[in-house]
This record gives C-alpha cells, structure tokens and sequence, in this order.
C-alpha cells in the first residue's frame, strides 16, 4: 500500500504530484503561512505550489534572490521572489480543523421548502444577527455561498428557525486566520449594535413606559398592531417589528430622518424605505379595521358610541346617530410651488397648512377623517362639508341615515340648509348679531348646551397633535402622506385609548337638568337692567372689609354642580391669582346697598386690557342662588362663565382650604418692558420746547 502523504500547508492527502520542500524560500513561505517550522522530509501539493509561484510571478522580482533560487534548487526550473517583498495580500489556505457542522457551499435547495430550485438568491440577505446566533447557539456554519429560493423567501419568513432546519453535510469545517477573525468580528459588530441602538425585536430591551414614551402606545398594543401586519415581511436590515417602531417613533417624536439612522443604526434611505413599508402596511391591515365609514356600521356605532348625555339634549330618536364635525389644521412648509402656495395659505392662520375634517362620535371615538384639503377662501368648514356629501366621500351618503344630528361649530354656518336637505339635524351655537355684544339668555344656554357635547371633537385633535409629527410644521417631502399618517394616528386612538367621555348614566338627569335650567330667566340681570345697577356709583373694598361669614361654604361637587362642568373651575384658579390684592391677597368686592346677600365685583379679561368685565352673584347661607356677568356668555342660567366661577370658588372654597391659586412662575419678572423707560433731560426738554411752542 503506497505511503499516505499530508500537504505541509492545506493538510490534505495527495498521492499524485507531490514535491519536497527543499528550497528554503519556499520552506520560509510555508513556515509564515502555516505558523510553524517545516521539517525536510515534508511535502508540498501541486495546487499550493502553484499558488506559491502566482504570489512570486504578481511581485516585483529582484535579481539576486532569481540567482541563488536557481542555484539551491537545479531541479526547479521557475525563478523565485522572496514572499516578503509581495505586495498584495496573500490568505492562507484552510487547514484549521473545527468539529463545527458545515454546509457546501453549492447548497441549492431552499432551507424553507427543501425543494430544487433554478431561480435562487444568496442567502446573505438573512441579518447578520440570525447567522451570528445560528453559529453560536446551534454549531452549523452557515456558508456565504449559500443559496436558497427567491420564490419562497416571498411567503416565509426568513427568521433564525429557519435557519435551524438546514441540515449539516459535514461534520467538520475548514477555516483559515482570516475566517476566524472576519467571524469574530461579525459578532463583535452584531453585540455592539444589540447594546447601542433602539431595539425593538426584543421586547425585555425597552420597558412599557419606554414604549409609550416613543411611540405612544404600550407594550403589548405594539406586539398587536406587530401581529396584525401580514403584508410586511422582513428585510435584511430590519424586522417587523423594527420597522413599525421606525414609523411610529416617527409619528410619536417627529425627530428627522437624520436622528432616527442614529438610533435604529441605519442609513438615512434605509430609515425613509421603513416609513414608507410600515405606512403601506398599516393603511392596508390596520386602518380599514379601526377607521372609516365600513368599519362600523350605523346600529353599532349608535349603541356603542352615543353618551346618555348627548341623545337627552338632541335626540329624541334612539336609532339617531350623534355625529361632531371639526377641522383641524396640519402646518406646512411654504412651497415653491408658487401656485400650490398660494391654494395652501391661510388667511385666517397667516401661514401655509393644510386642513383635515374629523367626524367623531359623542364620547370621542373619531368616525373617520377625510382629506388633506387646501386652506385658501374656498375651502372653509362648510365648502368642506359640501364637498364630502357632493362627491360622496367613502359612501357617506350610505352610511348617514335621517334624523341623524350634526353637532358643529359657527364656521359651519354656511352649511346649515345643506346638512338639512340631506336629513341631517345641525345643532350649532349662537353668534352674536350686529350690533349685538351680549347672548341673550336663550341663545347663551342654547350655545352651553352644544358646547357640552362639542367639546369632544377639540380634545380629539388635541389627542392628534400629541404625536409631534403633526404638532409641528410638517416637510414638504410628506405632504403626500399627510392623510395616511393623520388615519394611522387615529386608527391607533381609537384601538389603544380609553373614550374621552364617559358612559356614564348620570348623564340622563345631568341631560334633563340642563333642559330644564335653559327654560329658566336670568333673574339677576332683569334686576341689574331694570335698577340700573350698572350705572350706580360704587366703592369696591376687598373681602375682609366685609362680613361674608354667611357665604356659603363649597365643596368640589357642589362647584360642578353649579358649572355644569370643569373648565370653568379649571379657569378658576388662574383669574382668582391676577385679581387678588397685592397686600391682602383677598378679592376686592362691593356689596349693593339693600342687597346684603348680592355681591358686585370687576374682573379683568384674560385676552385684553381694555375688556373689564362687571358681575354681580346672589346667594344665601345654604347655596348660591344666581349670577350675571357683562360677557359675552354672562347671562346664561345653565352653567356660568369663568368669571363667576372664579369669584365663587374663591369666596366658597379656596378661604376655607390650603389650595392656593397656582404658582406665578415669575414670568412678569423675567421679561423686561421697554414701555417702562425713566426718563431724561433731553426728553424732558424736548418736552417742554413743544408746550411752548403750542
């Protein structure tokens, strides 16, 4: 049996075209190639030699070093170059044995389906993390050369599993020093990405506040809305999962695209693809399921989302549906698109925007939202409002039923006969009429009463504009996606927050109180008109001036049941600190001569200096009995206004209770006034040179 020779350098058996090494510039080569010494009786295989004489043909031969090759070795009849002087960087053949499992690199079947396949893709495409975990936690070698069927990678996804399910065809693996570094650097790289950057594959990595923090939902709201995303598929840079937190951290931050390749350690074109992925996939899976006039229908939506409250003020039927309608505005940047600019000014804002219309339900559920419009004069409220019922905007007119009630705002006003000849009920507060600068009672309560329900649409784009994206002036690069990312943030609002009012059934006799207050006269101002009060001369003092010991004593409760709501009382606090007196710290009041148990007060404005604002409450030991203000809504008995509020609260409440009225922060102290300027001897003179010549 003929001798079994190794290779000195790539260690395999080779019986045929074998070659001692004697010459010592090649036993110099296989020593530095090999990291150890050659002994004389070791061979060379013909393919090492052969790359042995590329490497001394590709450098820079000297004449010396040819001379004394061909002098050792007569036998060698190619000319030789020390390897030293090579200029180009020779890798080591691959003669380090690992017991690591392998698969050839001409692997041709799908690691998926396991079946042939002509049309085949690199396996590279899977992340570096899977095949760096797959090498770590399992032992196979995943070749680079690898492949595996384009047509299957389309309907499966290509996860870390997957890659389980190769099955290994050796035992053992060939590497070299090169491999096992460029390895370890790739899981170098794949540890140092895990730690640094926002990652939302592993959900142990970010807490639930994290989560809501950046993208405004929970942790296992985001798993969901992760699940529910069939048309998304996995990339090579990211995941599922990574890409809708690309997006919503987006929507959730409105930080650039710049910021964002920092945190996701992406490029700036990876992180614009991912937006665009996860927009696509969330208008087709997730948006129809939560948003729209078919994904709910009528019946469903008036059981569901009519408060008790709001079908006692407005609807007499129970199968009428309570719809409110509002814009809300989405700021853009100024275009030079000269004509597009001019479409999308606002006259009424002074700058470019773009508007949206929101139709939500009595308890804040948004409907739908249709647009972006434009925002110039003939595109207001009501032309909107035309429009969507002309062009029958996603079937509108399908879906509204007669008798249904339409809860607007007076920029509707133009709209009202319109909404009506389509069977639609519009319920809308007063405005004042020329020459008009009070409500009458009537129109105050009828105006409390709308407000009482409208409130709803406002804190809905409130909710909107908390995803900062929306909040801020928009790039004109994403004025296309506009209304896709305003639905996606209220498809989100509707399937991941709690309703903004309540189903509470108080609301039936809150409805029924209400009613019967609007019905009521305003007693106090029939008495202020018809004595003349407004006109009395007065002396105001502050509070310990008088004796209001017989001022009835206030709970919270007993506040809202008298303002029929909380913003007044809200309000409270912040008119009650601008018109306590500096020294006192008390109001200052003024009781009506023969009227003990009435109180006349002034409030400053809050929007003006010129407006002052003139009260006057009635009240006895047990309650407070009634009220009048010279504001706009000051007449009315179903509620009060925050000026009458404040006065109350402060009187019943705050004396008699540790709360004080907010901090003052130092604002007035911390901006300076140019108005407030000493003056000096040339103004004085240049003052008194204009007397004398007048």
């Amino acid at each position: 049996m003929a001798k079994d020779y190794k290779c000195a350098i790539c260690g395999k058996c080779r019986l045929k075209h074998k070659r001692p090494i004697i010459n010592p510039v090649l036993r110099k080569y296989a020593s530095k190639i090999t990291g150890r010494s050659i002994v004389e009786n070791e061979v060379i295989c013909s393919k090492c030699r052969s790359t042995f004489k590329r490497s001394i043909k590709a450098s820079t031969c000297t004449t010396q070093t040819s001379t004394s090759f061909e002098e050792t070795d007569e036998s060698d009849d190619d000319y030789v170059n020390d390897p030293n002087s090579c200029k180009n960087d020779i890798l080591s053949p691959k003669n380090i044995h690992l017991k690591i499992c392998s698969t050839h690199s001409s692997h041709k079947y799908c690691i998926v389906c396991k079946r042939k396949s002509s049309n085949r893709v690199k396996l590279c495409v899977v992340p570096l993390e899977a095949r760096t975990q797959a090498f770590i936690h399992k032992g196979i070698f995943i070749d680079s050369k690898a492949r595996c069927c384009s047509s299957h990678l389309q309907n499966h996804n290509l996860t870390q599993e997957s890659l389980f399910q190769i099955q290994a065809k050796y035992d053992r693996s060939y590497f070299n020093r090169t491999d096992i570094v460029t390895m370890l650097q790739n899981v170098r790289a794949t540890l140092l990405k895990q730690t640094t950057r926002l990652n939302f594959d592993k959900t142990s990595s970010l807490s639930n506040e994290d989560y809501y923090n950046m993208t405004g939902v929970s942790k296992e709201q985001f798993t969901d809305i992760a699940s529910r995303l069939s048309s998304l598929r996995n990339s090579s840079v990211r995941s599922v999962e990574a890409c809708l937190g690309i997006l919503l951290v987006k929507l959730r931050t409105g930080l650039p695209n710049t910021i964002l390749s920092t945190l996701f350690c992406l490029t700036k074109n990876q992180i614009q693809r991912s937006v665009h992925s996860a927009k696509n996939a969330m208008m087709a899976d997730y948006v129809p399921n939560h948003l729209g006039f078919q994904h709910i229908d009528h019946e469903t939506f008036v059981n569901s989302h009519n408060t008790p409250l709001a079908n006692n003020l407005f609807s007499n039927n129970e199968n009428s549906a309570i719809l409110v309608l509002d814009g809300t505005y989405i700021y853009i940047q100024k275009s030079s698109n000269y004509k597009f600019q001019r479409v999308c000014y606002s006259m009424h804002k002074h700058r470019p925007l773009v508007k949206m219309m929101v139709i939500v339900a009595s308890d804040g559920y948004i409907l739908n939202v249709l647009g972006p419009y434009r925002s110039d004069g003939k595109n207001n409220d009501a032309s909107i409002t035309k429009h969507i019922l002309r062009k029958n905007e996603e079937d509108i007119k399908h879906w509204v039923q007669e008798n249904d009630v339409a809860i607007v705002d007076r920029g509707f006003r133009d709209a009202i006969e319109f909404l009506a000849k389509h069977g639609l009920h519009v319920e809308m507060p007063t405005y004042l009429k020329k020459g008009q600068s009070q409500h009458t009672t009537e129109e105050a309560n009828l105006s409390r009463l709308v407000t009482k329900v409208r409130w709803v649409v406002e804190s809905a784009n409130g909710r909107i504009k908390h995803w900062r994206l929306l909040d801020k002036v928009l790039h004109n690069h994403y004025i296309t996606s506009i209304g896709d990312f305003v639905r996606i943030v209220c498809a989100i609002c509707n399937d991941c927050r709690p309703p903004l009012s309540k189903h509470n059934p108080d609301g039936i006799q809150l409805a029924q109180q209400m009613l019967e207050k609007s019905r009521q006269n305003n007693n106090i101002k029939t008495m202020v008109e018809e004595e003349n009060l407004m006109r009395k001369r007065t002396v105001y003092q502050t509070v310990n001036s008088f004796d209001l010991t017989d001022f009835p004593v206030l709970t919270l409760d007993d506040l809202r049941e008298l303002t029929m709501g909380i913003y007044q009382i809200k309000q409270a606090p912040l008119y009650t600190r601008e018109h306590l007196a500096e020294e006192s710290g008390l109001y200052e009041l003024h009781l009506v001569r023969d009227k003990p148990n009435l109180i006349r007060c002034k409030i400053q404005s809050r929007h003006t200096n010129s407006a002052v604002h003139t009260l006057w409450i009635e009240y006895n030991p047990d309650t407070v009995t009634g009220w009048y203000c010279t504001c706009k809504a000051g007449a009315r008995t179903v509620g009060c206004c925050a000026h009458i509020a404040s006065v109350i609260w402060f009187l019943g409440y705050q004396r008699y209770s540790l709360i004080k009225s907010g901090p003052s922060g130092g604002f007035l102290s911390s901006v300076m006034d140019a108005s407030d300027m000493p003056l000096t001897d040339s103004d004085s003179d240049s003052d008194t040179n204009e007397n004398v010549e007048e």
